[in-house]
């Protein structure tokens, strides 16, 4: 991936966060845009969160993301200037608690060989 992508990626990610954070304040204080992933040819991208709480949680953000994708993809693109602004879609990371369980798993461990 180049420089440029990389960049890219880095600024909508930050403000796809900002966007959540000051146009959905309520509902979205407990989502997170962990990663972006813009295609090379700017048409689509994949936009990763993370959401504190449990399945329903996730479910609930998931509706959200579906509800307001073209709200949230005319704002992002008025704020970051480029040629095409892609489709956005939105997936669930749930890398953050898989690294807690691990993290759970390593101190389980830790505490055995006591």
């Amino acid at each position: 991936m180049s420089q440029r992508m990389i960049r890219l990626n880095k600024i909508v990610c930050m403000e796809m966060n900002a966007l959540l954070h000051t146009l959905f304040r309520d509902f979205a204080q407990n989502i997170s845009v962990t990663a972006t992933d813009i295609s090379p040819d700017l048409r689509d991208a994949y936009v990763y969160f993370s959401v504190i709480g449990g399945d329903a949680d996730v479910s609930d953000a998931t509706k959200f993301f579906a509800k307001n994708a073209r709200l949230l993809r005319q704002k992002l693109f008025q704020r970051v200037r480029i040629k095409y602004s892609p489709r956005l879609t939105f997936r669930h990371d749930d890398s953050i608690a898989r690294g807690q369980r691990i993290i759970g798993i390593l101190d389980g461990l830790d505490s055995c060989d006591g």
